[in-house]
């Protein structure tokens, strides 16, 4: 057993990639089909196109899925919805008010079902499905509601189950973390989440903490590093293990490459740093935002993958999942002395 401090922190480095797979379940609150389908639909060439990647070059990632889209078709979906469900001040922030939207199944909807897409990266090596909840849940909009959060995990377990996979890391919706929902997953084995980045722009907050200063220190500091490199560690937090972003990959969009190129030089630096000190590097981003302009993002993320095997090459740096950087965290916590 594993005796160790809460909040204690361990050497034990690695590239951990964690894409959000939410189709339009994570965009409703700022989007529409018309203002955004076209990412949408992108999805379906840009997930086969990185898992080819990441099966090519020996890339782990984690794929935090949507609960929403696992199903096959509308009558399997409404079965599947929790009887307890969030009341959220904000109706922007309530994923239920759109299932009225959702069509008949995944051929007549692929902006709302997404379970082909889930099987493809079930079958590939080396991939991890984890829960990004049921319904897109925000635990920081209002009070959270446990009750109805444990509803909307219990449902979001369970839509994995004819897949024969039990999730063991979550992203939560918009790195939403609170220590009450914390404590709701460690008790059904969900033990692993992607806290917050590491500077303090990154905090977790509700809609209202997200002024327009906020954003535009966050954007800014994925071109320029503002804030100092964002090379991070595993954490263990009560029985959570954190396995902190580094760095929101942002897609190139059009336009001049340059600012595109800012972001890669940054992010090959700090992976670089991190390999050196045997840390930690962990990019994430949607696969939505590769649903345009794909064959540039794919080439950036190409980019990026190459790099990492470079470094691995040649300081042995792997590339892991969230389960598996809390996995290595924890075997290098038991050799430690004291420990028990």
């Amino acid at each position: 057993m594993v005796s160790a401090q809460d909040n204690s922190q361990f050497s034990s480095g690695g590239f951990v990639l964690s894409l959000d797979l939410e189709l339009m379940w994570g965009v409703y609150g700022s989007h529409s089909i018309d203002s955004y389908g076209q990412n949408i639909l992108g999805v379906r060439r840009a997930v086969p196109a990185m898992l080819d990647l990441f099966e090519a070059e020996g890339v782990a990632a984690t794929w935090a899925c949507v609960g929403l889209l696992m199903f096959e078709n509308r009558d399997a979906l409404r079965a599947a919805l929790p009887h307890r469900r969030p009341q959220f001040s904000n109706a922007r922030d309530d994923t239920y008010a759109f299932i009225d939207a959702v069509g008949p199944d995944e051929a007549s909807d692929p902006y709302h079902f997404g379970l082909s897409l889930v099987r493809e990266i079930a079958a590939r090596p080396d991939q991890e499905l984890a829960t990004h909840t049921f319904a897109h849940f925000y635990c920081l909009e209002d009070q959270l509601d446990v009750p109805a959060f444990a509803a909307d995990i219990d449902a979001a377990i369970a839509a994995f189950e004819p897949l024969n996979v039990r999730p063991r890391s979550i992203v939560f919706p918009r790195n939403q973390v609170t220590k009450d929902a914390q404590a709701v997953c460690a008790a059904r084995g969900i033990d692993v989440y992607r806290g917050p980045g590491p500077f303090r722009m990154d905090r977790p907050g509700g809609r209202a903490q997200q002024s327009t200063l906020r954003r535009g220190l966050r954007l800014a500091n994925s071109y320029v590093p503002l804030c100092g490199p964002a090379v991070v560690d595993v954490a263990r937090e009560g029985d959570a293990t954190n396995v902190p972003a580094s760095r929101f990959l942002r897609p190139y969009s059009g336009g001049a490459m340059a600012p595109a190129r800012l972001q890669i030089n940054l992010i090959k630096r700090e992976m670089a740093q991190a390999a050196r000190q045997n840390r930690l590097f962990h990019l994430w981003f949607h696969p939505h935002n590769f649903g345009t302009h794909t064959d540039e993002n794919l080439a950036l993320l190409a980019e990026i993958v190459a790099f990492w095997r470079n470094l691995n090459d040649r300081f042995g740096w792997p590339s892991r999942t969230m389960a598996q950087a809390a996995d290595a965290a924890r075997n290098t916590a038991a050799q430690m002395p004291g420990a028990a």
